[in-house]
């Protein structure tokens, strides 16, 4: 489990060991949302919210917002200057303010005590809740106490050392130290006052501080930086050296892991340290260090309520080492001395460091006869010597009395720039160049060079406990032995050749880290590459070591991040999908999540457990088993509501309009050390398929909220793992209910459902009756478009069987009825006959008179065919050009004759002119016929050609005449 593997018990307050320069310090002002930057009071409640009393109204903190409460918003402020806050027994909030008498908040509301109900003054400056639950106030006129219901005040007139009491404090058996700024301490038993000024036990009459300490007692710090213990009988100085500052003392607080802090009046935020030594701790302001009260939450944070915002002090689960511990910024590698356990560490530009186990800091440089201060490789050796690798001036051995032996080209190495050290299993030396990889020859103090390597900068050599070297390059992953290699590059599976690090666990699996494609595992021949897909949180790794828990911990280009190896084994063994990886950046107490490595050694694993990586802000050094836990989020709060962006009370059930159209519902986890590190998610019922997971936003937004009862459920966890969503922590439920509007209520819906149902009978029927007409007008256009359309087919027919310029049957007609007349004579055993003729000269006709007069006498001659000549069973058409032909059926050859000379005579009598005739001054035509009898023998072509042949000798008998060829085949 990543818990198990990351996190042991928790912390408690500051860790009493650490410099303060490696504590986290951060500021809250008005630029984050508190109403002024001079804060008086800070104090945490039972449900870890921090109250600020400041000089311009009261605010609530949990860690990521301030809740403002002032006279704008509470009608029982009469005024904003809060100067004390004290959460009682109960859980309510008693505030002190400047001008407008006591506050009691309770249930969300806020109650005034003022001298109209009888306390001394409306300033006051202290409240003191007594172990009798008694509350007692500090005014500017007088002592007031409230005891129940009742009550009471004294003044100089019962006694009192001064009216302007400034700070209360009660001892043990309930006597009560009133201290001024103007004439000294009172301590009031119950009954009578003993008081003790300047010249009677004090050395100055102001006095700043009261304060009951478990190891000091109770104390009194005065104006004049001195500090008295208080007794029974007075104030005596105070026995501790400590204490006496020679500042002026006006907080303190001793915090759960035993740290003293004590705040000044103008010279800043100090602690006592072990060693009975004060140690300042520089805040970031620019004001004076006034530092007016100090507390701690339920979370170990220190609070310092100054005049330049609210400070909060914190510890890093990181130790950290940088320019403000007299290291430099930029390091590159480090590793420690098997001698004395110190810390070494190579910088760039910086030389060498040396870090002591007393913390204290010794440099190397140029000047101490380093050949570079570009620091790239480190090697400590057993006997407490250092080789010391450089990026430009070659290879320095460092002896313990502090003497230096420089190595360069002369002495055999191929290039100046040294990236790695290692000693084999053999004690050789190898020595990792940008020009190659040699190893030193002990007898000629010289390099050896190995030449068989492929052309690629070298990175990192290590030797593992199995006595295999692997070499880290820019062209993948090398395994060395005595003459040879084996190489693992992306062709085997590899994500990126940027090969940086390696480590080999104790199972012998190589654990392969990329500059840009994360981390691989290699187990004997098999080679698993781990991808985001497996949960890996960054894909850079410059370092890899791992802790006395199991967890690999792995340095990149965006933080740090821890991981079950047994997870790791898990998913390249198929068993599982993803890890659970924790990246840990600058939200987490890092200075810089930016880690350097492509050098030897890029991280390193100290004899005490800790790991070690450098970055470009310094040395960070972990420590697992110091990790701080995480507390189970409380159930979240509902802080306000908006409905349509108006804030409403806060009920529950929540009594939603019919007009609501949107919702918004604030909610809240206190949580003031590390809010980051809560995820919230949210689910409304009835309205909601799926949780909402939303990170760490604090509101929950819904529209179109359908009318009936519904129930909101929120929900935080912690935030532990990158790629991982941990359990779902205890839940708020409220209950909400949206009124419907008139169209959306039961009786409306059930009156629409009948009427409805009228509505669709009504129009059924509307329907039915206009389907009917609808049918009928229908039919009627269906028969309409039927004649129509007869019609129109029975125009189209004749056009396509009338001649268009005489009217008479065109040559595909008379073909159709031709072949029909022959096939009924036939079954008839009937003649028929035809009629062929020609107009005579009709070329010539035309040449003289024109085509406009030639088709006129077409015409004329055609409406002559169609009188009284031939019967209705007949059929005339023009077959082509000047040429006519008349179908006769039932008519035989004496029949034929007739109708043809009738033919003749009608067209002569038509007396049509036709000026280059040679038969007549008129128009004639020449008629030839023929006769036969189906039944018997022929076909109708023969019938033709010989009605043709007749009209051929008309035609050669000198034209305007008639010839019938007879069956016998003679013409007549």
């Amino acid at each position: 489990m990543l818990l198990a593997c990351l996190w042991a018990p928790p912390g408690v307050a500051l860790n009493p060991d650490r410099l303060p320069s490696q504590y986290l310090f951060d500021r809250f002002g008005r630029d984050e949302g508190l109403p002024s930057d001079t804060v008086w009071v800070a104090r945490s409640d039972r449900e870890g919210f921090l109250w600020l009393g400041t000089k311009n109204g009261l605010a609530r903190f949990d860690g990521v917002k301030f809740t403002l409460f002032n006279k704008l918003n509470q009608p029982a402020f009469r005024s904003n200057d809060i100067r004390d806050i004290e959460i009682v027994a109960d859980g309510s909030v008693w505030l002190a303010t400047y001008g407008g008498g006591v506050l009691h908040y309770v249930d969300g509301a806020f109650t005034a005590y003022t001298t109209d109900e009888g306390l001394a003054d409306n300033i006051v400056h202290d409240i003191l809740p007594a172990a009798d639950g008694t509350l007692w106030f500090a005014t500017s006129q007088g002592l007031s106490r409230l005891r129940g219901n009742e009550m009471r005040s004294w003044t100089q007139q019962d006694g009192l050392v001064d009216n302007r009491t400034f700070r209360l404090l009660e001892e043990p058996g309930g006597a009560i130290w009133v201290s001024t700024l103007t004439n000294g301490l009172s301590r009031f038993d119950g009954t009578a006052f003993t008081n003790f000024t300047e010249g009677s036990g004090l050395d100055s009459t102001q006095v700043h501080l009261l304060h009951q300490d478990p190891q000091l007692g109770l104390i009194a710090a005065t104006a004049a930086g001195s500090t008295y213990r208080l007794t029974a009988t007075g104030p005596v100085p105070h026995e501790s050296a400590v204490l006496q500052t020679g500042m002026i003392l006006h907080s303190a607080l001793r915090d759960g892991d035993g740290n003293l802090w004590l705040g000044t009046y103008g010279d800043g935020l100090w602690r006592v340290g072990k060693n009975d030594t004060l140690e300042a701790f520089p805040l970031a302001t620019q004001q004076p260090g006034y530092v007016f009260e100090l507390s701690e939450d339920a979370e170990g944070n220190v609070w310092a309520a100054t005049m330049h915002g609210v400070h909060r002090l914190r510890d890093s689960d990181f130790l950290q080492f940088g320019p403000a511990e007299g290291l430099a910024a930029a390091t590159f590698v480090v590793t420690q001395s098997p001698v004395d356990g110190s810390i070494w560490t190579g910088t760039e530009g910086s030389g060498l460091f040396r870090l002591n186990p007393d913390h204290s800091v010794t440099q190397y440089t140029s000047e101490q006869g380093l050949s570079n201060d570009n620091v790239s490789s480190l090697l400590a050796e057993p006997d407490g010597t250092l080789w010391v690798g450089t990026f430009g001036g070659g290879l320095n051995h460092l002896h313990r009395d502090g003497s230096v032996m420089q190595y360069g080209r002369d002495d055999g190495l191929p290039n100046v720039h040294v990236m790695g050290l290692q000693r084999d299993a053999n004690g050789r030396l190898w020595v990792v160049t940008d020009g190659g990889l040699v190893w030193l020859d002990p007898d000629s103090g010289r390099f050896i060079e190995r030449t068989d390597l492929p052309a690629t900068l070298l990175r990192e050599l290590r030797a593992d406990a199995q006595g295999r070297l692997w070499l880290t390059s820019n062209g993948g992953l090398l395994q060395l032995s005595n003459d040879s290699y084996q190489l693992w590059s992306e062709a085997d599976g590899l994500g990126s050749n940027l090969v940086s690090t390696t480590y080999t666990d104790a199972n012998g699996v190589v654990w392969i880290g990329s500059r840009e494609s994360g981390l691989a595992r290699l187990d004997g021949d098999q080679l698993f590459q781990f991808t985001l897909e497996h949960g890996m949180p960054q894909l850079s790794v410059l370092a890899i070591l791992e802790d006395d828990a199991g967890c690999l911990w792995m340095s990149g280009a965006d933080g740090l991040v821890a991981v079950e190896r047994a997870a790791l084994d898990a998913v390249a063994r198929g068993e599982s999908r993803r890890v659970r990886a924790r990246l840990y950046d600058e939200t987490d107490g890092l200075r810089s999540a930016q880690f350097l490595g492509g050098f030897q050694p890029a991280g390193w694993k100290t004899e005490d457990g800790r790991l070690w990586f450098p970055s470009n802000l310094g040395l960070v050094a972990v420590v697992p088993r110091d990790f701080s836990t995480l507390a189970a989020p409380a159930p979240p709060q509902i802080e306000e509501i908006r409905v349509n962006g108006e804030p409403v009370p806060i009920a529950d059930p929540l009594m939603l309009p019919a007009e609501a159209a949107t919702l918004e519902v604030d909610y809240t986890v206190p949580r003031l050390g590390a809010p980051h590190t809560l995820r919230f998610e949210y689910l409304l019922e009835g309205f909601d398929r799926d949780w909402h997971r939303v990170g760490g936003r604090r509101t929950a937004y819904f529209t179109g909220l359908p009318p009936g009862s519904m129930t909101l459920r929120v929900a935080a966890s912690n935030h532990d793992a990158a790629q991982d969503t941990s359990p779902r922590g205890a839940e708020t439920r409220l209950a909400i209910y949206r009124a419907p509007y008139w169209y959306q209520t039961w009786w409306f819906r059930i009156l629409g459902t009948i009427l409805a149902l009228l509505l669709l009978h009504r129009l059924y029927r509307l329907a039915i009756r206009r389907a009917v007409v609808r049918e009928r007008q229908l039919e009627m256009l269906v028969n309409r478009r039927t004649r129509e359309l007869q019609i129109a087919l029975s125009k189209v027919q004749e056009i396509s069987r009338i001649d268009s310029l005489t009217g008479l049957a065109n040559r595909r007609f008379l073909d159709e009825n031709l072949d029909s007349t022959w096939a009924q004579c036939a079954a008839q055993h009937a003649p028929v006959s035809i009629i062929m003729l020609d107009i005579d000269c009709f070329k010539q006709y035309n040449d003289a008179a024109g085509h406009i007069a030639g088709d006129e006498c077409l015409r004329k001659v055609a409406e002559a065919l169609q009188s009284d000549v031939l019967r209705d069973e007949d059929l005339v058409a023009r077959y082509g050009g000047e040429e006519f032909l008349a179908l006769l059926p039932g008519a035989d050859s004496a029949a034929v004759t007739q109708v043809a000379q009738r033919i003749r005579s009608l067209v002569r009598e038509l007396k049509i002119p036709h000026p280059n005739s040679p038969v007549a001054d008129y128009l004639t035509v020449s008629v030839g016929g023929a006769t036969a009898w189906p039944a018997e023998k022929g076909t109708p072509d023969e019938l033709i050609q010989r009605a043709d042949q007749a009209l051929y000798a008309a035609k050669a008998a000198g034209r305007d005449r008639v010839r019938i060829e007879e069956s016998n085949g003679q013409i007549r």
